[in-house]
């Protein structure tokens, strides 16, 4: 029924969920900054470039469709992670602000919000397993 309570994750992929997590906040200024240097320069620039190889070249169109299509990779990250960001309990958000997020320590959020061991541990590992499903990440 609930599937991705009962995925597995490697210790690679657990890392990977946590990465995508704790970058969270920062994924929205990293599309806006490469979206500004899709934009075109329209003064000349003129730089000397020494003679290069037929394999390394790419053309000002291939380089744009490289940078276009990063940015949509980074944009369905952000908006998977925005659906989960927005379906979880209360609780879960705040885990994942104050521990993921702003950094803090699991002792410190259990005592500051008044949570038991089991339970905060319970919610995180359960919040740990809804974006590795969002994310597409694991096994069951």
């Amino acid at each position: 029924m609930l599937s991705y309570l009962n995925k597995q994750l490697s210790k690679k992929e657990r890392k990977s969920v946590i990465r995508y997590m704790t970058q969270y906040r920062n994924l929205d200024a990293i599309i806006r900054s490469k979206q500004m240097d899709l934009l075109p320069s329209h003064t000349v620039d003129y730089e000397e470039k020494p003679s290069q190889s037929v394999r390394n070249f790419h053309s000002e169109a291939e380089t744009f469709a490289i940078n276009v299509d990063e940015i949509e990779q980074y944009r369905r990250v952000k908006s998977r992670l925005d659906i989960v960001y927005d379906s979880i309990k209360p609780l879960q958000r705040t885990i994942w602000n104050e521990s993921f997020i702003d950094g803090r320590y699991d002792v410190d959020i259990q005592v500051d919000n008044d949570i038991s061991k089991r339970t905060y541990y319970r919610e995180k590992n359960e919040l740990i397993c809804i974006v590795a499903e969002c994310l597409g990440f694991g096994t069951n």
